[in-house]
């Protein structure tokens, strides 16, 4: 049986019990099975009667002999909380334990009270955030009034009760602020009111140092909660929980009431090694009188972030655990970003693998001892509800609720085609590239369902960090949230050489056991390998998506291309920026290598679609697919007909025709080519360009007014290349002219007037594995032509110009030791056009006649955030 995440329990009358997830033809829902001393364990039995997926069951025995069992099932379009009890003989009625809540609920847990009451724990998503909340249930049947207690908006999560001896309520959980998180990234412009920030204070991504790029650096703060729960609030016990410990990104504590009236925590702990290299371990603390106990950590639980059980035994507790020996495979990793050898192989698909690689593992049990009773929670000072922080909302599309409700379609022959949203590029811990902060497996899935909203993904953790097990379990988490029509997951890896680039590997409507390859095996160490090894696997057809094309470090190698594979490309992430072309709008200071960008593959006579992704971080990009259904089956076929387009951010969308022809088509065609885009966003649009072979050949008028006589130019200060660490900050000026003012700037803009902009930024050089840093901002000059224009540097650099030599001559290089430092063409300050939405039709007056031509279509919004239709191929 394909089973998920066990719970036990033991009755007071000694039966033991224990309930799984469990999924089958029918779907994931929850089991049980008992044993007995003369039969055994009895055959399992269906505990949730909801719809699937029904999952994360707890369990808790009631003083009169029977067990109760809570779970989280589906309730429509979201997650409710249910309950049923077993008393000895048969199974009572299913109730919803979280009714009247709207939210979606997650993590249930319950505890038992000694006259029968039971009380219900949940984590919902609300406004935003998570929070906690409590609700009892008194032994006649009533449900009491749901209680919040935690409000703000970082995220509560993994809630779990007890009770103590004093029939005190108590509540363990996490508390998180994730940064930026559902934002586009550390390009993403900032509204003027806040230019004069710390520059290094964009979306949470910490400034890069001289060997660790930012993006590899997620801004992720976690802390354990416990507070006892009274009849007007909550109280924190006194004392510290997890002192000089590290619980990012979460710790997953794990409470139980002693026998002598004493409590216990359990979770795990962040253990950081030199390259990227980490585990996490478990560790308890006891409440005592004066507050808790110093921390026990538990060598040999070195494994990933898994669940920890704890359990009441003699005067303490008893603490079980997994554990994978990853400390001593890190500490057995030899030299090189990859690892140029291994002394064995963890059950892996290849001869060399990369770092981290491990197996299932084992069980192992540890002990602590209780402190004795409790404080009073009397003694406190009882507050309302745990603030839970004010981390600022990162979605700008967030707030117009009623847009995003709305399906965009289109016709296409006699199809009817949604536009749905998802996102192919996504890490789990399971990948060992950054500092341990990406979230568990489940916890991903919970923020694609909730914060990013996807409609379908796919988690692409590496191959090279990826055992039997773990490619294992990322296609049975798959399974267990896949919902057609409401939540698609599909099974994915990213094959990873430092060479020729990396390929996020996504399947289609395949069942499970996909092959997976790494890039450091036999056979696969290139593109064309990795092909070959996919087509001897008909039945699991694929797309392969390369990604970051143009970054320094990897950048994608177009000397490798499958027509039948290669029908996709990233052309924005969230993680770092724009790789659409060299020196491109809210391109990433890696965005460095020439020839390597999605134009210069295009150019390169390759045909493929557009998505954007998300990598590592807390960011959310996305691709919009054009599909008849939310279906695994009509996903993957509008994926591999290219009928997408790149969103740097949800509801940011973009349609291309050319007649009845969709993007992503190859269409041959006799006379005039009259080209239709429909664009529209959650706020203003500040422009719409239709591109062919990479040139703007039409665009929309610029949303600002140009007075007679003047001249409007917009431009980008570009810096970069230095071979040293350099400092750019600086300032433009213009005398008989004016800036532009727009809503939002660029990140590095750190003060901006009608006659003035200042900026700052610091580049760093990697090296050949990253090679040197480029950055720019953007802004809209109107004037004169005799305005004159002076551009100066806290370096030393000057140069003066006239506004009519910017618009005559286009690049301006200015002087520098190092690097470089020009005035060129850009987009230039973005003003709003005064819609949202906007349709517009322009026929090519010079097509080319003797070859193909690539045409394709972007539009940006006033606030910077961007999408991208795929290519239409006309001949």
């Amino acid at each position: 049986a394909d089973v998920f995440r066990p719970t036990a329990v033991v009755t007071t009358e000694g039966v033991p019990w224990v309930f799984f997830g469990r999924r089958d033809a029918g779907g994931a829902t929850v089991w049980g099975t008992r044993w007995s001393a003369a039969d055994g364990w009895g055959e399992p039995e269906p505990v949730s009667d909801t719809d699937q997926p029904s999952f994360n069951q707890e369990a808790v025995a009631h003083a009169d002999g029977s067990l109760e069992v809570c779970w989280q099932g589906r309730q429509g379009e979201r997650f409710a909380i249910f309950a049923r009890r077993f008393s000895g003989t048969a199974w009572g009625a299913t109730e919803a334990v979280s009714v009247g809540s709207e939210a979606n609920v997650w993590d249930p847990t319950l505890a038992a009270f000694e006259d029968g009451t039971t009380a219900y724990g949940w984590s919902e998503y609300v406004g935003g955030s998570y929070r906690v909340v409590v609700r009892r249930r008194s032994g006649d049947g009533g449900l009491g009034e749901p209680r919040a207690l935690t409000a703000g908006s970082d995220y509560a999560l993994h809630p779990q009760l007890a009770v103590t001896r004093d029939q005190q309520l108590w509540c363990a959980f996490d508390l998180i602020t994730v940064t930026g998180h559902g934002g586009s990234g550390p390009t993403k412009l900032r509204p003027a009111a806040e230019v004069g920030a710390d520059p290094a204070d964009v979306e949470g991504v910490r400034p890069g140092g001289e060997s660790v790029p930012p993006e590899l650096l997620p801004d992720v703060q976690a802390s354990i909660q416990v507070v006892a729960i009274t009849d007007t609030g909550v109280v924190a016990a006194p004392g510290e929980l997890a002192p000089r410990l590290d619980v990012v990104p979460t710790a997953l504590p794990k409470l139980v009431a002693t026998d002598d009236g004493g409590l216990a925590v359990a979770y795990r702990v962040h253990r950081r090694l030199p390259l990227m290299t980490y585990y996490w371990e478990v560790a308890t603390q006891v409440l005592a009188g004066d507050g808790w106990q110093p921390p026990t950590t538990y060598s040999g639980t070195d494994a990933g972030l898994e669940e920890v059980a704890i359990a009441a035994a003699d005067g303490g507790a008893v603490v079980v655990a997994q554990t994978d020996a990853r400390l001593q495979v890190a500490l057995d990793w030899t030299e090189g970003f990859g690892g140029r050898e291994c002394p064995y192989l963890h059950e892996h698909h290849g001869e060399i693998v990369w770092h981290g690689v491990h197996g299932v593992g084992t069980v192992v049990l540890g002990r602590t001892d209780s402190a004795g009773a409790v404080p009073s929670a009397s003694a406190g000072q009882p507050a309302t509800r745990m603030h839970a922080g004010d981390r600022p909302e990162a979605r700008r599309w967030a707030e117009p609720v009623q847009r995003r409700t709305e399906r965009y379609s289109v016709r296409s022959g006699d199809r009817e085609l949604r536009v749905y949203w998802g996102d192919l590029h996504r890490h789990s811990l399971v990948s060992r590239c950054t500092a341990g902060d990406d979230p568990s497996l489940e916890d991903f899935y919970r923020y694609a369902w909730d914060v990013c909203e996807y409609d379908f993904w796919a988690v692409t953790d590496h191959a090279e960090n990826s055992s039997d097990y773990q490619w294992w379990s990322i296609q049975k988490i798959a399974d267990l949230f896949h919902i057609d029509q409401r939540f698609v997951p599909l099974y994915g890896f990213e094959w990873t050489s430092a060479a020729h680039g990396h390929q996020n590997v996504i399947y289609g409507d395949v069942e499970r056991g996909a092959p997976i390859f790494s890039a450091f095996a036999a056979g696969s160490t290139d593109p064309a390998g990795l092909w070959d090894g996919l087509e001897k696997h008909p039945q699991y057809p694929a797309v392969t998506i390369p990604h970051h094309p143009g970054a320094a470090m990897v950048y994608n190698d177009w000397d490798y291309h499958h027509p039948s594979y290669s029908r996709l490309c990233e052309i924005f992430q969230a993680c770092r920026g724009n790789y659409e072309a060299l020196g491109a709008f809210r391109s990433y200071s890696d965005a460095t290598r020439e020839g390597t960008f999605t134009l210069d593959g295009l150019l390169r006579g390759h045909r493929f679609g557009f998505v954007a992704s998300s990598d590592h971080g807390h960011g959310a990009s996305y691709v919009g697919a054009y599909a008849e259904s939310l279906d695994r089956a009509s996903i993957f076929e509008a994926l591999h007909g290219r009928r997408t387009f790149a969103a740097t951010t949800r509801d940011v969308l973009i349609d291309l025709r050319l007649g009845d022809a969709m993007v992503g088509e190859e269409v041959t065609l006799e006379g005039d080519r009259t080209f239709t885009v429909h664009a529209e966003g959650y706020t203003d649009v500040a422009r719409v360009d239709l591109l062919r072979d990479g040139e703007v050949v039409h665009a929309t008028e610029p949303g600002h007014p140009v007075p007679d006589g003047q001249v409007s130019v917009p431009l980008r200060i570009e810096w970069g290349g230095a071979q040293d660490t350099v400092r750019w900050d600086g300032r433009i000026s213009i005398a008989g002219g004016q800036v532009v003012q727009t809503p939002y700037w660029s990140p590095d803009v750190v003060a901006a007037s009608t006659t003035e902009v200042a900026w700052a930024n610091t580049t760093h050089s990697y090296g050949e594995p990253y090679g040197s840093q480029r950055g720019g901002i953007e802004l809209t000059l109107v004037g004169p032509e005799e305005a004159t224009v002076s551009l100066r540097t806290e370096e030393g650099a000057g140069y003066d110009v006239a506004l009519a030599d910017l618009v005559r001559q286009p690049v301006h290089p200015v002087a520098v030791p190092d690097g470089h430092l020009r005035l060129e063409p850009g987009f230039g300050g973005l003003s709003s056009l005064g819609t949202t939405s906007i349709d517009l039709s322009w026929t090519d007056p010079a097509p080319p006649r003797d070859r193909t031509a690539f045409y394709y279509a972007r539009i940006v919004l006033a606030d910077g955030e961007m999408a991208w239709a795929s290519p239409i191929w006309v001949s």
